[in-house]
């Protein structure tokens, strides 16, 4: 990885063709210059990409900051984005929600410096194609919502994460319930004397231990975009990550992590917890079960931070923003858009009118 003191080179790669400045392109997976064609390969290597013990996180103001280039970063008033922009940018849009409504002093870019990061392997000419036919599907989705695949908004994006590996050891306690049934008489209400099968539950103490290796829980850095709907681009294939170099990132954009590795580790450790929950649930012996209690120790726990590669298309309608993501190596797709009330309203209506027939025909 290039040192701090050659950042100018960096984020000015000139072509030696031309002499034009060259942008990463996802196509050809290496730098390429848009006026000749010329192409540069960068490193692929993966050395730097390690993991590192939790302990360390306390010490990590005194590592090196920046994404290895002269970068400002402009937060968006609207959705709360910070997004690292070549320091030359004057007009900008918020990648996030389209807003124009940034800061105008724009500060420096003091991010703890990633480890690694994932290039971009999907063209922006696949998103938009991926775009306009998603936008267009959906019985739901208004007429008129289809002319804005004509639009030409979506902008690559390298997302900050952090990534969570640790070791769990997890005692638990529960009561077991397991059913069992009695004959019970009872008189209906002709007065006849009838009888039925009751169920009943007998409880017993169990208790037991789960062991469980957690590895690479991706927790998102930012706060302009909710966890859970990128998640639904998931996975990433980390196992392609390269060492962090600022030359990756020439021609698109990168948003500053938000959440910071402390912060961000409460939310892999509620979802660690969570998924160790759903296990011992299953353990629990018996047909049911009631106050489960679990207590967990977490060892070995290692980070690092990342960036990796999305697409992501904001657009307005009826002034409500929606967002559509793509992820920018694989292709997977997913976003929001709105739905027709007329629509849903036929919708019910036919199915009530469906069931009003049915309900006619059996009464009659």
């Amino acid at each position: 990885m290039e040192s701090p003191e050659n950042l100018e080179r960096i984020v000015n790669v000139p072509c030696n063709a031309c002499g034009n400045e060259l942008t990463f392109d996802p196509e050809k997976e290496m730098l390429l210059c848009p006026s000749c064609g010329n192409t540069q390969a960068l490193p692929s290597a993966n050395d730097m990409v390690v993991e590192r013990s939790f302990a360390d996180a306390a010490n990590l103001a005194a590592q090196p900051r920046g994404l290895d280039s002269p970068s400002k970063v402009f937060h968006c008033n609207s959705c709360g984005g910070n997004t690292a922009v070549s320091p030359d940018e004057v007009a900008f849009n918020c990648p996030f929600c389209g807003s124009t409504n940034v800061n105008d002093e724009a500060h420096e870019a003091r991010c703890i410096r990633p480890s690694g990061i994932l290039p971009f392997k999907v063209t922006k000419k696949t998103a938009l194609e991926k775009f306009r036919t998603w936008i267009g599907k959906g019985f739901f989705a208004p007429k008129k919502l289809a002319d804005l695949a004509k639009l030409d908004k979506i902008r690559s994006v390298y997302l900050p994460f952090w990534t969570y590996d640790a070791e769990t050891f997890s005692e638990w306690t529960a009561e077991s319930g397991y059913y069992y049934y009695r004959t019970e008489s009872y008189t209906d209400g002709e007065g006849n004397a009838q009888t039925k099968q009751v169920r009943h539950t007998r409880w017993s103490s169990s208790s037991g231990y789960h062991q469980k290796a957690f590895d690479d829980i991706l927790v998102l850095g930012s706060s302009a975009l909710k966890q859970k709907l990128v998640e639904k681009i998931f996975p990433f294939e980390l196992g392609d990550l390269v060492n962090f170099d600022g030359r990756y990132i020439l021609g698109h954009e990168s948003e500053v992590y938000q959440k910071d590795v402390n912060e961000a580790f409460n939310v892999a450790d509620q979802r660690m917890d969570a998924e160790i929950k759903s296990e011992v649930k299953k353990r629990v012996p018996g047909d049911t079960h009631r106050g489960l209690r679990i207590s967990t120790r977490k060892s070995g726990i290692t980070f690092k931070h990342i960036l990796l590669p999305t697409w992501i298309a904001a657009y307005t309608y009826n002034d409500k923003v929606y967002r559509f993501l793509v992820n920018g190596q694989t292709g997977k797709i997913n976003g929001k858009k709105p739905k027709s009330v007329w629509k849903i309203v036929g919708l019910i209506a036919l199915i009530a009118a469906i069931i009003g027939t049915i309900v006619f025909f059996v009464m009659r």
